[in-house]
């Protein structure tokens, strides 16, 4: 086995936590590991951190009961529970017994809150915190995302690492943590590395440390899959499921696999390119979405600039209506999610 896991076939954090990246990304199917083990490295390891969720409302629900305590886990090693600091921030503390059964706060090990809330803080000092781990930061099908989302996250990272860098520190590590419910993510386009999540997947890698300093990993436990395939959940549902192809065997299931296919384009006509990555060639009764570059220079060519984007989603409104009526074919899931970035689709 690797030493990307343990014997048991987990996740094996030691190793993971020694790249040399400042953003440590984890695809995977569920229960591998993924938020276990990265709070158990910032426990273990005594490191300050800020826990992150993506509403205000997900924050409440784990900070509403000691029994929905993402570090309940850890008892008895660890006593760590969430105390309510004001309605949008909880402090990370080990709890001691007081009066009548209560905790009471001791030593602070970190913060929780949510990306709308840190995003939008000014004159906060994260020199204290070495480390963020933002646990189901891409949400279930049918959760609603904004495109924003993107813009709050690097925000969010830049206020915490504040100018520790400017002063010979190391960056803010990041751990962004999700099952692999969608690739369109408005984070991962704002970190540039969609293609890249595409790329390990038709090469059947499960790490990559990009040149930027990204560790991108998408594990595939065959230990864990086989322990877990014997559940009376994975026994029950069907294989060919999305949720199955999601939770087993780390696929992204939910995305509109249908619209994605491989035609040739030798008699479709160019119609507009963007960023020149995407290219929209015109087919009987769509359009196709794709890589491959078109000669003509007459055809109107865009540039990913707020106001090229803007331009584009107006000189070419009607996308939207084809796109929902299934009237667009694209080359793979790339070129979708970032069709889905430029015309403002959720």
């Amino acid at each position: 086995m690797s030493d990307l896991y343990l014997p048991e076939g987990w996740l094996n954090f030691e190793y993971i936590s020694q790249k040399k990246a400042f953003i440590i990304i984890i695809l995977g199917k569920r229960q591998v590991g993924k938020t276990y083990g990265a709070l158990q490295c910032m426990l273990r390891h005594q490191l300050q951190h800020v826990l992150l969720r993506r509403t205000t409302a997900e924050l409440d629900l784990i900070a509403a009961s000691p029994d929905l305590n993402p570090y309940k886990a850890f008892e008895p090693e660890y006593h760590v529970g969430l105390f309510k600091q004001s309605k949008k921030l909880c402090r990370i503390c080990d709890w001691l017994p007081g009066d009548e059964g209560r905790s009471i706060p001791g030593d602070q090990r970190g913060i929780a809150t949510s990306l709308a809330e840190i995003a939008h803080m000014r004159g906060f000092s994260g020199r204290a915190f070495s480390d963020l781990v933002f646990d189901e930061f891409i949400p279930e099908k049918g959760v609603i995302t904004r495109k924003t989302e993107g813009d709050s996250f690097l925000n969010a990272y830049t206020t915490i690492n504040g100018n520790r860098e400017l002063e010979g520190l190391p960056p803010l590590r990041a751990w962004l943590l999700a099952n692999t419910n969608r690739i369109d993510s408005p984070i991962l386009e704002a970190l540039g590395i969609t293609d890249d999540i595409l790329y390990m997947r038709r090469k059947g890698k499960e790490e990559l440390l990009t040149d930027q300093g990204i560790y991108i990993l998408q594990p595939f436990s065959q230990t864990v899959t086989e322990l877990r395939s014997g559940t009376a959940m994975m026994k029950a549902i069907s294989r060919k499921s999305d949720f199955y192809k999601m939770a087993m065997e780390n696929e992204f299931a939910y995305d509109e696999s249908p619209y994605v296919k491989n035609i040739s384009i030798k008699h479709l006509q160019p119609a507009f390119s963007y960023d020149d990555k995407l290219f929209c060639w015109e087919r009987p009764g769509g359009y196709y979405i794709c890589r491959a570059k078109f000669r003509s220079a007459n055809v109107p060519r865009y540039t990913a600039s707020r106001t090229d984007r803007e331009r584009l989603s107006m000189d070419f409104a009607w996308m939207k209506p084809y796109y929902y009526a299934g009237c667009i074919l694209f080359s793979d899931l790339g070129m979708i999610s970032m069709f889905k970035q430029i015309f403002d689709i959720t």
